[in-house]
């Protein structure tokens, strides 16, 4: 998505003499030794470093509650029957693919159980466990979620249940902390653990206490790649490599259903990256709970009968997804033109697109946004707040006013009475409006497009995965006279701009170049991109930069 930016968050920098002498020392190019110089490495090697996967998850502190779980888990013959408790984001449906991953082989029998997004909503709910256990379960497995819910998990464990929750959501400050629970942020926890999604705290905790063997665990790392990538947890060492190992497992041996998926979305195996997972697999699996019921996503990504009628259904989903949210984003931007400028309620919009469509406002606008949507007798909600806000510490300050809500520092959902919303969305006005956020710097790299060749790019892409917590790298190129302005796609969302033969594509970038009538330069970043079975490079314009934003 192409936005705009102002020149004076840019700090553009030239390849130096350092940089020719390190590509002349390692044998590489100056492209990847001027990137390595723009991100501050020490060195070669230590840009380059590929630790083992396996040793970090070995010396990794979950929290004080997994080696608890570790040892009653093995302590039981076996799970007996099973009952998987999920969510319906991708994590919460891959978490839920992996913990029946898990229980396979083991279990005499194990199902799962996804609330729905538009009746239950998220989290443990006394009312459906109360429906599950006379059901004869011996073993429940919480992912995504139960971190909050000590009441409920301690009443499951005395009907003789036993328990097990993986979670990685914040706690509630104050609030007791059930046993059962493997939360690194609960205590004991170290840094890695605490960048871990739901489904990397379960993957890694089975793994490390010997409950995946090795091969297993590499097979079942594409459950927490997808996850990773899904809630854009940071790319620290521990989850690049994740994600790394994940992707390798999906080019080379994907299960029935992302097989399928692949190539329904026309994606061979080379062209699986954290980009293609992102901004074409990720989707699919999220209109599942989106717009169904996410089931769908789980049978997909557990790759059994059906799993490749699953994944045909999911790409319908978000087709449909991708037209209701282009409606409700419009009608969002309208409605927020008004005295309210953060905070924005619809009623007849479905809450399960409400998220795709405040992360997209948020991101055009660099301004945090609230929207909200009926369900039943109550208002459903979601916060998002660009880098340098906090979404966790705007809903705690009113989460006595809120029926249940949770999240992370840039993406929140709550949950509020039709008589608690006047006293909710004025405040949040109010904070969102007065939130001071800190634009970060830009560091771009002055390089030309023309100047970049496949094989420099593929040293660079090295660095990646690319991500949250690592950047890909941006590239400058300032406007040149001769610059010209074509249309890409056919619905008229789209430019692409000839730089001096080379074109830069701009999605949905009409809107944002109309608004630019006199643009100083390109912010750019390559990928690799392949058509007909042939590898090119393409280039996308993440920014349009100006003096002044309009």
């Amino acid at each position: 998505m192409t936005v705009l930016c102002r020149a004076d968050r840019l700090r553009i920098v030239n390849p130096t003499e350092t940089a020719r002498r390190l590509a002349e020392r390692e044998n590489c190019s100056l492209l990847a030794a001027a990137v390595i110089e723009s991100r501050g490495e020490a060195s070669w090697g230590q840009a380059f470093a590929r630790p083992s996967l396996k040793d970090l998850v070995k010396d990794l502190d979950l929290g004080a509650g997994a080696g608890g779980a570790a040892e009653r888990w093995k302590k039981m013959k076996n799970p007996g029957r099973a009952l998987v408790y999920g969510d319906y984001d991708v994590d919460g449906a891959a978490s839920t693919a992996l913990a029946m991953e898990i229980c396979r082989g083991s279990a005499k029998t194990a199902r799962f159980f996804i609330p729905h997004r538009h009746e239950e909503g998220y989290g443990l709910h006394r009312s459906v466990i109360d429906q599950l256990l006379p059901m004869g379960w011996d073993t429940l497995i919480v992912v995504d979620c139960g971190s909050k819910d000590y009441e409920i998990l301690e009443y499951a464990a005395a009907s003789g249940v036993n328990v097990f929750v993986f979670d990685h959501h914040q706690p509630e400050e104050g609030r007791p902390l059930h046993p059962s629970v493997v939360n690194p942020h609960c205590g004991g926890g170290d840094e890695a653990a605490k960048s871990l999604c739901a489904t990397g705290v379960l993957w890694a905790w089975a793994w490390k206490y010997g409950l995946l063997p090795d091969q297993k665990a590499r097979e079942t790392a594409d459950l927490a790649a997808l996850a990773t990538l899904a809630d854009c947890m940071p790319l620290g060492p521990l989850n690049k490599e994740i994600v790394r190992e994940g992707i390798d497992s999906m080019r080379t041996r994907p299960g029935r259903g992302l097989a399928r998926l692949f190539r329904l979305l026309e994606l061979p195996s080379r062209a699986i990256s954290e980009e293609s997972l992102t901004m074409r697999v990720i989707p699919c699996l999220n209109a599942a709970g989106r717009m169904d019921i996410a089931d769908t996503a789980v049978e997909v990504l557990l790759g059994g009968k059906g799993s490749e009628e699953g994944a045909e259904a999911l790409v319908a989903l978000n087709k449909k997804r991708q037209l209701l949210s282009g409606r409700i984003s419009g009608e969002a931007a309208e409605l927020l033109s008004g005295p309210l400028n953060h905070v924005a309620l619809g009623e007849d919009w479905p809450v399960g697109v409400l998220s795709g469509v405040a992360s997209r406002l948020c991101s055009v606008n660099a301004a945090p946004v609230a929207l909200a949507a009926p369900v039943r007798e109550g208002i459903r909600g979601t916060l998002r707040v660009p880098e340098g806000g906090d979404a966790i510490k705007v809903l705690d300050s009113i989460s006595s006013l809120l029926d249940a809500w949770g999240g992370h520092q840039y993406a929140a959902g709550f949950s509020v009475s039709r008589s608690n919303w006047g006293d909710v969305s004025a405040y949040l006005e109010d904070a969102l409006s007065s939130m001071e956020l800190e634009e970060p710097e830009i560091t771009v790299l002055a390089i030309n497009p023309e100047d970049i060749e496949i094989d420099s790019w593929k040293e660079v892409a090295a660095l990646g995965p690319f991500g949250n917590g690592n950047p890909p790298p941006l590239f400058y190129a300032p406007r040149r006279r001769d610059d010209q302005l074509l249309p890409l796609g056919k619905d008229g969302r789209h430019l692409q701009v000839d730089s001096g033969g080379t074109r830069l594509l701009a999605f949905n970038g009409k809107e944002t170049l109309e608004a630019a009538p006199s643009p100083g330069g390109w912010v750019y970043r390559p990928r690799l991109d392949y058509w007909r079975g042939q590898e090119r490079l393409q280039y996308i314009m993440d920014y349009v930069v100006v003096d002044e934003l309009p």
